[in-house]
């Protein structure tokens, strides 16, 4: 690790005790500053609760398997900063990291005035990384919701994708379904198809109503049309047929079983492309790009019978104990969970305990100022039976310690301990993530 690219990821690290939230005025107008890089690129847009990461990762890995060079802009990252931002699947250099902060860094005013915050520094990144490497494709994952996320800065996409919608960041995007919905469908430009996710009436009404009034066609994944044909320890088969294509098996190489909604999307929003002419897959291309897809931190086997996931919101959690339920273990199940303060940790928690999937429980603090004490997540699970350990090397180590030979030990609750787990096992040190 060089010392400029440190220097530079401190003081990005560092933005968010001096910079709050900019208005999308002011995000556009710094945009232009730049120069609008990027701006006859072909954008692929994707929003969502839960999933949309793993979207943006598919439709890379299907666009590079076709021949097509991909930009790719993510968040969070899990253990190294430059995972945010990749070009045909490769995370960006060091050196180039320190070009692109410095250029964003020196286009700042030097008095008083806007200045990016934590997201918007990296986007601008991305963007004239992106602009250097002149990828054939961008896909750019929102950060936050969708109306008055940095990417929504960027006017003319070739599509607007939606995942799943679920409740989270209720402080920031609403209450209600349908208000999160709302702001998610904010990414939705006039006459940019869109394909959207449509797991209850109240999203696909609110995805349909957006799209009419940006007279835009919109195009639905309905959980019926996705078919699980097999599951076991290295993959999963499944099908999916809609009103407007039939197609045969395809594999992925995941025991996520919620990854298959995303494959779906992925596949639908690329027939669209097709239809207009934007882009060419062979299916065989797209077969290969679908299982050849690895996204870290989603029921992701990190050692022999050890596995991580990110699910940090109620649907999130639903959605790892469907897999959970479906892994065929012979020896008993442990858990090691934490979470952020501010999540519905009550539901969550509430949900995993009624599984009953999980012989032992280990809480844990995540190391972050906005960590849930591991106390009042023990208290939450029910304190019998629940052993709780501040500290995460020592609460994964007891679980190494104490698992049994054909025990599977998952961790989950927070992308956040994701992170923190997988640079214990690769031997890294993981920093601040936003």
């Amino acid at each position: 690790m060089t010392q400029a690219f440190e220097e530079a990821r401190k003081y990005i690290d560092e933005i968010p005790k001096f910079v709050k939230k900019n208005t999308m005025e002011d995000t556009k107008a710094f945009y232009r500053k730049l120069s609008c890089p990027c701006e006859d690129t072909r954008v692929i847009h994707v929003a969502g609760t839960n999933g949309k990461g793993s979207v943006c990762a598919y439709l890379q890995s299907v666009l590079t398997e076709a021949g097509y060079r991909t930009g790719l802009f993510t968040s969070p990252h899990l253990v190294d900063i430059r995972e945010r931002i990749r070009v045909d699947e490769e995370q960006i250099p060091e050196a180039d990291f320190v070009e692109v902060f410095r250029r964003v860094r020196d286009a700042c005013p030097k008095e008083s005035g806007y200045h990016p915050s934590y997201f918007e520094y990296l986007y601008f990144m991305a963007m004239l990384y992106f602009e250097k490497k002149k990828p054939d494709f961008i896909i750019l994952e929102t950060g936050l919701g969708g109306r008055l996320d940095a990417t929504n800065s960027f006017e003319t996409p070739c599509i607007s994708i939606i995942a799943e919608i679920g409740l989270d960041h209720t402080e920031y995007l609403g209450e209600t379904l349908e208000q999160i919905a709302e702001e998610k469908a904010g990414i939705v430009k006039k006459g940019i198809p869109l394909v959207y996710f449509a797991k209850n009436k109240i999203v696909a009404d609110v995805m349909e109503k957006s799209a009419k009034k940006a007279d835009s066609k919109a195009f639905s994944v309905k959980p019926a049309e996705i078919c699980l044909k097999n599951s076991g320890e290295k993959g999963i088969d499944f099908s999916y047929h809609s009103g407007y294509y039939k197609y045969s098996v395809f594999r992925l190489s995941t025991r996520a079983l919620y990854q298959q909604e995303n494959a779906a999307l992925c596949i639908r929003a690329l027939a669209v492309l097709e239809e207009s002419g934007i882009v060419k897959v062979p299916e065989e291309d797209l077969r290969r790009g679908l299982e050849k897809t690895h996204w870290e931190g989603r029921m992701e086997e990190i050692l022999p019978g050890v596995y991580v996931d990110g699910a940090h919101n109620p649907d999130g959690i639903e959605a790892f104990l469907q897999s959970v339920r479906a892994d065929g273990a012979k020896d008993g199940r442990m858990l090691l969970y934490s979470s952020l303060e501010e999540k519905a940790c009550g539901e969550m928690i509430r949900r995993i305990a009624d599984a009953g999937l999980f012989e032992e429980i280990v809480v844990t603090k995540i190391d972050s100022p906005r960590a849930a004490m591991p106390s009042e997540l023990a208290r939450l699970f029910g304190e019998t039976g629940t052993v709780v350990t501040e500290d995460t090397k020592e609460a994964f180590d007891y679980c190494l310690r104490r698992r049994r030979a054909e025990e599977k030990v998952y961790i989950t609750g927070s992308l956040y301990l994701t992170g923190q787990i997988k640079a214990l096992t690769e031997g890294k040190k993981e920093h601040d993530q936003f």
